[in-house]
């Protein structure tokens, strides 16, 4: 599919004084095309002049852009308008053609790269560029994993954008994507909770999101889940950056920062395991605001391996849990974390209370030979009745 700048030059990149004619509403349709958008659009105007034309066309890319980023379009009546010089539409059209496209993500190759591809389970309208000049816009009706992938002519280093916005399902993977070096930007803006009109929301699951990127390096961009917020859902941040060793810096404050409410089952789990590059401290409500009953591997070996991180542990890491336990809920989740000094929080899982459940603390702080001080007292005492497993 020839991208929409491309056709807006061979449409338009004439003199003002052409006698040329242009038909408006294959623009229109062009529009709805790539971007699932349905611009209203003025039916006379099918043969104007051309400088008029191009005039027109401004405001329709206005008004794309408009309600890609949710605005109102404005109303530009029936009339002609004013004569515009060839070269600054063309100029203008430059420039918004990235923001109407609304790129948000950011996803940097490694330089021998020659094939790149990932898969989204969302339904929406998604936008790629691939770096070398290929762009690609798809509607996307359902929800099921479709994979996209593009074919390099030279080996060497891209830059990959993508923006849009997802209307359900899940989100996107990277998964065991070896090509895969840095990252920036944010998902959140295009995989972004839906609000629905009883109040409630529909969120994405990110599972696998980077899993098995061990070329993946540098820092987690801090925005990257920007956009995401309310309940969990079942396997929220499970897995995603499972392996990343080349990961570097510290775990950015906000990175879950929208997340409020019950936890979901396996939601956290593996989140950083085999992230041996990260360092700094854990950071204090790094899991957002949950409260409310444990989920069954909702933090299920979250850092473990993570050698790197130092620091104590913060005493509200898991928010305000309360209630009963459940199966494998801190299974190892600090395993390995031979870097984390100070003392255990006293009150790390002050809110749980009644029958233990399977595995639920087993290996919690296998290996975390740094930790000092005595083991609280009272640390599981909310924990009574027949053992388990």
């Amino acid at each position: 599919m020839k991208r929409l700048f491309t056709i807006f030059c061979m449409l338009f990149c004439v003199s003002a004084q052409s006698a040329q004619v242009v038909n408006v509403e294959y623009i229109h349709k062009l529009i709805e095309q790539q971007h699932g958008i349905t611009v209203p659009y003025n039916s006379e105007l099918r043969d104007p002049r051309v400088a008029a034309n191009m005039k027109y066309l401004l405001t329709t890319i206005d008004a794309a852009n408009s309600i890609l980023n949710g605005g109102k379009i404005t109303d530009y009546g029936n009339g002609e308008y004013a004569t515009t010089v060839a070269t600054d539409t063309v100029a203008a059209l430059e420039m918004v053609r990235d923001h109407i496209r609304n790129y948000k993500f950011f996803a940097t190759t490694t330089p021998d790269t020659t094939s790149f591809s990932f898969t989204i389970s969302a339904s929406g309208v998604f936008h790629i560029d691939w770096g070398d000049g290929t762009r690609q816009s798809y509607r996307k009706s359902n929800t099921s994993a479709t994979k996209y992938s593009h074919e390099y002519k030279m080996p060497g280093e891209y830059v990959i954008k993508i923006g849009g916005y997802r209307t359900g399902g899940n989100s996107i993977s990277f998964q065991n994507n070896l090509n895969l070096a840095k990252i920036d930007g944010s998902l959140g803006a295009i995989f972004s909770t839906i609000a629905k009109s009883n109040g409630s929301v529909s969120n994405p699951s990110f599972r696998n999101l980077f899993y098995g990127c061990s070329n993946l390096a540098g820092t987690i961009p801090p925005e990257l889940f920007t956009g995401i917020y309310g309940l969990p859902t079942a396997n929220m941040f499970a897995y995603i950056f499972y392996g990343c060793k080349g990961l570097t810096g510290e775990i950015p404050r906000g990175l879950f920062a929208g997340i409020s409410g019950a936890p979901a089952q396996s939601m956290f789990i593996a989140t950083f395991y085999g992230c041996t590059g990260l360092t700094g401290s854990i950071p204090d409500g790094l899991f957002g605001d949950l409260s409310g009953a444990p989920a069954s591997n909702m933090f299920n070996a979250t850092f473990q391996q993570c050698a790197g991180l130092t620091g104590s542990i913060p005493d509200g890491l898991f928010g305000d849990l309360s209630g009963a336990p459940a199966s494998n809920m801190f299974y190892a989740t600090f395993n390995g974390c031979s870097g984390l000094t100070g003392s255990i929080p006293g009150k790390l899982f002050a809110g749980i209370s009644g029958a233990p459940a399977n595995a639920m603390f087993f290996g919690t702080f296998r290996g975390c030979s740094g930790l000092t001080g005595s083991i609280p007292n009272g640390l599981f005492a909310g924990i009574s009745g027949v053992p388990a497993s």
